[in-house]
């Protein structure tokens, strides 16, 4: 991601595209912060961020971020377009970058060459024509001006629905289908999941709707990074909910502290930054759920079986077992 948000910049520093007047607003989907060149005034940005370590580091920078931009059609008067790892999601990003600039107005769009920037050149490009295009550290930068939100409309049209009932999205973890290892570990729920429960890492709820129909939960607490699968999931469970109080956290769970509160916590932990794998992801999310159980309050997880939390659970617990390994994932209950 640093060599695209570096190459996102070099047509306002090579002089291609102006940087914005005084008093413009530039639009900038899945944002980071930038390397701004001259005559860009940070000012001039209203940044976009749903992944809230991001955000976080957005905010810190003094950019004006927010998780999802709510703009009428055609009030920015340009857009910038930080590519991602999933096709459809950054089909869908050029798509609303359209939509929310004034007509003929520049859209940019930046990625790594190994995250499918080439792809979604060519896609843009037998729709529109392209303005032009520059490459450097490893990524490519190009840009167009908008033909209007209507040529790129179907690529919004990205909602999946799995199991006929759980609204899905590209860019969310395991879109198309439930997780194996989230499916191994409902396995495991039943009625002694009770009180007050939460799930570290919701995605778009699974787990948490296994929860609310296998369990018995007074309230179900529900902690997710990336806003839209947080989003995705209060739309879906707030139908089979009852009178569960549901209550919905946006928040980085490796940096963001949660009060000691929870009978329960259930989670599939995520463990890759980006294409590496980083245990240190799941490891921080063990001690996040021993600092957020009440004493005698009980963690159900499931993780890779190669990934080394052993030496994490231990510090955190006081009882750890294994309740199921096989095909290549592991169910652990700890007790606080």
């Amino acid at each position: 991601m640093s060599g695209a948000i570096d190459t996102l910049f070099l047509p306002f520093a090579s002089g291609d595209i102006d940087p914005p007047d005084e008093g413009a607003r530039f639009a900038f989907l899945n944002a980071a912060v930038p390397p701004l060149p001259g005559g860009f005034a940070s000012s001039a940005l209203a940044c976009e961020q749903g992944f809230r370590p991001a955000f976080l580091a957005l905010q810190r920078a003094g950019f004006d971020t927010v998780p999802e931009l709510d703009a009428a059609e055609g009030v920015f008067d340009a857009c910038l377009v930080l590519a991602g790892r999933h096709k459809g999601e950054n089909q869908a990003l050029v798509a609303r970058a359209c939509a929310l600039v004034k007509p003929g107005a520049s859209i940019v769009v930046c990625g790594e060459k190994t995250v499918g920037i080439q792809p979604l050149r060519k896609w843009v490009g037998g729709r529109v024509k392209i303005a032009g295009s520059l490459a450097k550290h490893h990524a490519t930068v190009f840009w167009f001006d908008s033909p209007g939100p209507e040529i790129f409309a179907g690529a919004l049209e990205t909602t999946a629905l799995v199991a006929d009932r759980f609204e899905t999205a590209p860019g969310m973890f395991s879109h198309t289908v439930p997780d194996a290892g989230s499916v191994m570990l409902a396995a495991h729920l039943d009625h002694r999941i009770k009180g007050a429960v939460a799930d570290f890492g919701c995605g778009w709820g699974y787990l948490s709707a296994e929860v609310l129909e296998k369990g018995n939960p007074g309230s179900l607490a529900l902690f997710e990074a990336h806003h839209p699968s947080l989003k995705a999931a209060e739309r879906n469970l707030a139908p089979m909910a009852g009178e569960v109080k549901l209550a919905a956290n946006w928040c980085d769970l490796t940096s963001e502290p949660v009060a000691r509160q929870f009978d329960w916590i259930v989670m599939n932990p995520p463990f890759h930054a980006g294409r590496a794998s980083e245990p240190d992801i799941g490891k921080a999310f063990i001690a996040a759920a021993s600092k957020a159980l009440v004493p005698g309050g009980r963690l159900l997880m499931v993780a890779n079986r190669k990934l080394p939390y052993e030496q994490a659970l231990a510090q955190g617990f006081r009882r750890v077992e294994e309740k199921e390994v096989r095909d290549g994932f592991k169910v652990v209950e700890a007790m606080r």
